[in-house]
């Protein structure tokens, strides 16, 4: 029963990492969108 409870909160903290990992990854990606965004901008001004 203790074992399980320690795999149990292992896959929570786990989770946690994951889930952490997920937003630092969508916030890299909506960085990258916008400077793509912003250098068709300026290609388009040359």
């Amino acid at each position: 029963m203790a074992r399980l409870e320690a795999k149990t909160r292992n896959m929570g903290d786990d989770l946690k990492r994951i889930n952490e990992d997920l937003g630092t990854s969508k916030k890299c990606k909506r960085a990258l969108e916008n400077l793509q965004t912003k250098a068709l901008e300026a290609a388009q001004d040359l």
